[in-house]
């Protein structure tokens, strides 16, 4: 898929997704005996989990799993994962206050994604009223402000959806000519390939991406677990190393305060030539300079 000259969404800036272990069947550990976080397609979160190795993985290693759309929220539940990157709005079960807790951190711009030598090439932003008349391969109840500019074409020229297992059968359709469709941009990235480009939708809004995890009175967790999670979401926030909130327990902070003890006072610098401080020196440097004065008096 061929990118374009358009603005992009505010999402980490890795270039290639991070890479994803194998499904497991083991119980899934506490937290501080080992983080595991899933992300859903197109979402590229190397760049926070580099830094967590970085920081902590000598103490706490970080798994990390590929999820299938809309899935976030099911890995949660059946505990094959601890935290999970997730769309909201694309989950099949939408993430509940309620059951889990939600930090939001970024928004994706929405795209239309089509054949190279499609028309829309043409312009560097579709309006959403430019594909009033396009069909597309997604339920319009998924794309609101779509189906209601195409509401009365739809209307007068009703069309069946295909069968389509995923948003990659979908892009295989849009390849074939046979409609198009609106994604967010980094899923549009995901599905890269030389025959399809996209173009940025507007009259859409962006679509969230959230860092989510079931709250502690609902999983049980106890206070340290809480600790290792909580610098997870410090990491996926862009908090630095120096304002780590976790215990001494972590891996940097253990570094941090063992060094603390190995160091001394800092030493006090001396200009040279000069006496170390005390009354019996301060004494003597103030006498001579009252003889020297003196002196001079004397000579006049």
């Amino acid at each position: 898929m061929t990118d374009t000259p358009s603005g992009g969404s505010t999402e980490p800036d890795d270039a290639a997704p991070a890479d994803a272990s194998p499904e497991r069947d083991e119980v899934l550990g506490p937290p501080r005996d080992g983080l595991t976080v899933g992300f859903v397609p197109g979402i590229m979160p190397d760049k926070w989990f580099s830094r967590w190795d970085e920081r902590f993985g000598t103490t706490t290693p970080l798994t990390r799993v590929a999820l299938d759309e809309g899935s976030g929220v099911e890995a949660l539940r059946s505990s094959a994962a601890h935290m999970a990157l997730l769309r909201p709005d694309d989950e099949r079960g939408r993430p509940d206050a309620t059951e889990f807790h939600a930090v939001r951190l970024f928004e994706e711009k929405p795209v239309v994604v089509l054949p190279v030598d499609h028309v829309l090439t043409l312009l560097d932003e579709v309006p959403v009223e430019e594909l009033a008349e396009e069909f597309m391969l997604q339920d319009p109840t998924s794309i609101p402000e779509w189906a209601d500019a195409s509401s009365t074409y739809r209307a007068h020229h009703p069309r069946k959806l295909p069968s389509m297992r995923d948003t990659s059968d979908g892009i295989e359709l849009v390849a074939a000519g046979i409609g198009l469709m609106i994604v967010p941009m980094s899923v549009a990235r995901h599905h890269h390939r030389k025959d399809l480009t996209y173009r940025v939708v507007e009259d859409m809004p962006s679509r969230p991406v959230d860092l989510v995890w079931l709250r502690d009175d609902v999983s049980d967790r106890a206070p340290a677990d809480e600790e290792i999670l909580q610098e997870f979401v410090g990491i996926a926030r862009g908090r630095k190393a120096s304002s780590s909130r976790g215990s001494s327990g972590t891996a940097e902070n253990a570094h941090r305060e063992s060094g603390r003890k190995k160091e001394g006072p800092a030493p006090v610098r001396r200009k040279p030539g000069r006496a170390p401080s005390g009354r019996t020196s301060s004494t003597k440097n103030r006498s001579g300079k009252r003889s020297r004065t003196s002196s001079r008096g004397k000579k006049r």
